[in-house]
């Protein structure tokens, strides 16, 4: 039954404010995030990043990282109009955000359509409003727009994947939903240039999901368990889907995986027994993820996992056999609210294989709950909407007190997302944290340690270093900086101790040797300065640091400037851009001219 026109525009109105509004509350969730600086692999991904320091060069932004390109593309867009100037950056992520929070708000909207279709047996028409849709699908957006677990994804510039997957994922579901609810469409030639249309925009949004992130290859599914679930239809029309929908997309996954697979090949940490147990370890790590979205509390840039190692550990059977559990209820209500087995599904898929199919240097990292946490809200979505709609009959106080009560909730959710981000400005503030919450983990250490010898604070560094190289005495790094603290604060003795230990754990580490050198020439050795130098040179004969400290010892001690000249023409050689690199090349050739005249 079509629903009258002024139902229609007022189901549009309503759909528009609530859009807006949850747009709107997500954004005030970060708007104190622009002047958070670069952290942790935002050193790696933007600062460092060898394919931004020349944008002309496209070819070099495209294939530097080759499973996630487009994540790498909108780095150089934003070094391109802000350099690298960090506010910029957030800027983009926090739009991305936006973007997702719409997207996921749209697509809520049009589910719970189909879910109403579906449950009332296809008598009602997809533009029936609904008088409770937009306000089940804000309230759900907005919570997860606000939600501090977010997080990591919007306030941490490397967490940019999570965004771009989310907005390519979502973006291929709401052109996917459509294809497959155009067969009910009453024009037949309508039908289908609407049918190709949202086929090829699905195609094309799932490739620009698997590029940003891999977890993009759990479209297919995703879109299965919609088809399945959501939209009405008979078996049949199913049954036909599966078969010319869903099998070839399967199959074009598979394939991508293998080609994967054959040119980048698996770590040996991640073959045989290791995805099983990797699989075992994060289903205790699922119920963490869901911990902190119903009781976010005790975040942390990183975190401590119970890693499985047996196959008898009853805690990881356990857990697996909860999550199978939980499935399994959700799908009791499949008839009634089937977007609530929809959503739990869409978690645990999503999630899953993120951190389950490799055995992942992080066992636990909130950014990868993003995209999974989109299927809790649509849950909440519905169970909201049921619950409202109970609510609302006889008893017109208990909706607005309702109503009031989630108000409530998400200014406490945003109110822990602004502190969260607060958490973020502050690298040292973000490491002491992780330190606290995992006292026995070194990478917190080692990275806090880095953070205060960055800003000057050896001396608390040090005890952090020496930690470090006690749970880990193989870590070279943790050695390194560790010498460099105690030099810079005057415990000449043990640098070199420190630096010593380096070149026993890698002979062939050139900075162990300029290190040592630098230390010689504090120490007034310089014999030994040289030796240490020409031994880097030795190992890493490109190494420009080596020859321009040699260059200065040949001309300020030795006086050879025969010499310094020479190996400051081999550093420029190797870098032309070496500051001072052309000026001790001349000055040292007009002193070897001079010092000739003068005999």
């Amino acid at each position: 039954m079509r629903p009258p026109k002024k139902d229609v525009a007022l189901g549009r109105r309503r759909r528009l404010i609530g859009g807006l509004l949850a747009l709107t509350l997500s954004g005030i969730a970060y708007v104190n995030v622009f002047n958070n600086p670069f952290v942790y692999d935002d050193y790696d991904t933007v600062i460092a990043n060898p394919s931004l320091a020349d944008l002309s060069n496209v070819m070099f932004v495209l294939v530097h990282s080759p499973f996630r390109p487009v994540v790498n593309i909108s780095y150089a867009l934003d070094r391109g109009i802000w350099g690298f100037w960090a506010p910029g950056f957030h800027m983009t992520n926090v739009l991305l955000h936006a973007v997702v929070v719409g997207l996921l708000y749209a697509f809520i909207v049009r589910a719970l359509s189909d879910t109403r279709v579906r449950v009332s047996g296809g008598s009602l028409d997809w533009r029936d409003p609904g008088r409770f849709d937009a306000w089940a699908a804000c309230t759900a957006a907005t919570m997860f727009g606000v939600h501090p677990l977010m997080t990591e994804a919007v306030a941490y510039v490397s967490g940019r994947s999570e965004l771009l997957v989310g907005v390519f994922f979502l973006s291929a579901l709401l052109c996917g939903r459509a294809a497959l609810v155009a067969p009910l469409s009453a024009n037949v030639g309508r039908r289908r240039v609407r049918l190709i249309r949202s086929t090829i925009a699905t195609i094309v949004f799932g490739i620009l999901a698997l590029f940003s992130k891999e977890i993009g290859g759990v479209l297919p599914f995703v879109l299965f368990l919609y088809d399945q679930l959501i939209v009405p239809g008979s078996a049949e029309r199913r049954h036909w889907r599966l078969l010319h929908v869903f099998v070839p997309a399967f199959a074009l996954i598979g394939a991508v995986a293998i080609v994967r697979y054959v040119f980048f090949p698996l770590p040996a940490s991640a073959t045989g027994a290791a995805p099983l147990l990797s699989l075992l370890t994060n289903s205790i790590v699922i119920w963490r993820y869901l911990g902190l979205l119903f009781w976010p509390d005790g975040q942390s840039i990183m975190h401590a996992v119970h890693h499985v190692t047996s196959l008898g550990d009853l805690k990881a059977w356990t857990a697996l056999g909860a999550i199978v559990l939980l499935i399994l209820a959700s799908l009791k209500l499949r008839r009634v609210a089937p977007l609530v087995p929809f959503g739990a599904l869409w978690f645990v898929v999503v999630i899953a294989p993120s951190s389950s199919i490799l055995a992942l240097r992080e066992g636990m990292a909130e950014h990868r709950a993003y995209l999974a946490s989109a299927g809790i809200a649509m849950a909440f979505a519905r169970v909201g909407m049921l619950l409202f709609g109970a609510l609302s009959r006889g008893k017109a106080g208990l909706p607005q007190s309702y109503a009031s009560a989630l108000v409530l909730l998400a200014a406490l959710l945003t109110t822990l997302t602004l502190t969260r981000n607060e958490v973020w400005s502050s690298p040292i503030r973000l490491w002491a944290e992780a330190v606290e919450r995992s006292p026995g983990m070194w990478e917190p250490r080692y990275a806090l340690g880095d953070v205060l010898r960055q800003r000057g604070r050896c001396l608390e560094a040090i005890p952090h270093y020496r930690l470090v190289v006690h749970l880990r005495p193989t870590n070279r790094d943790a050695f390194t900086n560790l010498g460099i603290c105690l030099a810079q604060t005057g415990h000449l003795q043990e640098a070199e101790l420190a630096f010593k230990r380096t070149v026993d754990l890698d002979p062939g580490y050139a900075r162990a040797y300029t290190n040592l050198g630098a230390l010689s020439i504090v120490s007034g050795n310089m014999d030994a300065a040289r030796d240490y130098y020409l031994h880097a040179l030795t190992v890493e004969p490109r190494n420009v640091l080596a020859r321009m400290q040699l260059a200065r010892l040949y001309e300020t001690t030795y006086h050879d400037y025969h010499a310094a000249a020479r190996v400051c023409g081999e550093a420029g050689a190797i870098a032309p851009a070496t500051p001072g690199v052309v000026e001790c090349v001349q000055r040292n050739q007009k002193l070897a001219g001079t010092n000739d005249g003068a005999r």
